[in-house]
């Protein structure tokens, strides 16, 4: 019976040796998980307007390349998003007929969230918005055919459903179900935008031989603070595929945030919008008249609107929606969407990207500053 207890004491003490061993190797892990990943890409071009099913000939298919890190530390923001992977990538893609859609390049900023993470296996949910390159856009003499995009220079957006599974301590086999839209924004016209649904398989390279650890989600702190936003943006756009000239437009948009908490706040605000496009664009084509002059009061409309932002450390991505109160031409729709990105320069200084839109056709990109007022910073225990 001693026998038998030394030989449990002392199996009991390298257990634990073992295990504390184990423990602060892990602790001194370089939490910083770097991936280099390539997906090929094989689908379809959704054709969601009639005129493209005439002309799409074959499927869809491409090539991406992402360089993306994850960081596991319980003090970044990364933590109160259950540790994502945030990168830079590249794609290229073809759409279905190269005579008349050619192909697109994309090179883009993107995060993926974590639906399930483990050691071995992560399930992840991409989300991606960059610029994009159309090698044939349309052309009035030579390419008529192609209603998608008018112009080289496009943006791109992309969401995907990913999943990896670890093979090895470098390699992890990646596959995805990604949808991706390219389109100018109304700069020029036309502009249906091309929208493509692929699947894809690949493979991902670790520098970081440690395999994914399996840290909680830590839930972000309640916040009592109060930001005031000041934003004026400007871009240029071409009102209808008959009308080639470019206008003016700009918007300067004053938001009051309420924190929900140090990942998301919700806000209401308002926008005063100068849009030398929205006389010839909202107007229906049977009642335009290129005669008609528009004076200024034309182009000035306001309104106000609801927001929903999304803190991704010096990154924000909003959405907002808003409601006319007053113009002097009838809009398509009483309400407006208006989605985008905003990333500080400095503690207060910001850029700003954004899509204005009404229903769900683009009518302008715009391209800004802004200042944040930070009134209120005290947070709840």
């Amino acid at each position: 019976m001693r026998n038998l207890l030394s030989s449990l004491l002392l199996s009991l003490i390298q257990t634990w040796a073992i295990y504390a061993q184990v423990s602060n190797e892990w602790d001194n892990v370089n939490p910083r998980h770097t991936y280099l990943t390539a997906r090929f890409h094989g689908g379809l071009v959704v054709p969601h307007h009639a005129n493209m099913m005439y002309f799409i000939e074959d499927f869809s298919g491409g090539i991406e390349i992402t360089y993306g890190r994850s960081l596991f530390s319980k003090s970044s923001w990364e933590a109160y998003f259950n540790y994502p992977e945030i990168g830079i990538g590249f794609y290229y893609g073809t759409f279905g007929n190269r005579d008349i859609y050619g192909s697109g390049l994309a090179l883009f900023p993107y995060i993926n969230y974590n639906i399930h993470r483990s050691s071995k296996l992560s399930i992840q949910n991409k989300v991606s918005m960059g610029l994009g390159y159309a090698t044939k856009p349309f052309d009035i003499e030579s390419n008529t055919y192609n209603t998608v995009f008018s112009s080289h220079l496009n943006a791109y957006i992309g969401l995907a459903l990913l999943m990896d599974y670890r093979l090895s301590k470098n390699l992890s086999l990646s596959t995805s179900l990604s949808l991706t839209h390219l389109s100018n924004g109304a700069a020029r016209k036309p502009n249906h935008g091309v929208n493509t649904l692929t699947a894809s398989i690949g493979a991902k390279y670790h520098f970081n031989e440690n395999y994914t650890p399996g840290l909680e989600k830590i839930e972000a702190p309640k916040s009592k603070e109060r930001d005031i936003i000041i934003v004026g943006s400007i871009g240029r756009s071409q009102s209808t595929p008959y009308n080639e000239s470019l206008y003016w437009n700009g918007s300067l948009s004053i938001n009051h945030l309420w924190y929900l908490n140090k990942k998301k706040a919700i806000g209401i605000g308002f926008d005063q919008f100068y849009s030398e496009t929205a006389p010839h664009s909202w107007e229906a084509f049977e009642e335009y008249d290129e005669e008609v002059n528009f004076s200024s009061r034309h182009y000035l409309f306001n309104g106000l609107f609801a927001s929903y932002n999304v803190f991704l450390g010096k990154t924000t991505l909003f959405v907002n929606l808003g409601a006319y109160l007053h113009t002097n031409i009838k809009p398509p729709q009483p309400l407006y969407p208006r989605m985008g990105i905003r990333h500080y320069l400095t503690k207060n200084l910001i850029a700003n990207f954004s899509v204005k839109a009404s229903f769900f056709r683009s009518e302008f990109l715009e391209f800004g500053l802004g200042y944040r007022i930070k009134y209120k910073t005290k947070d709840k225990a």
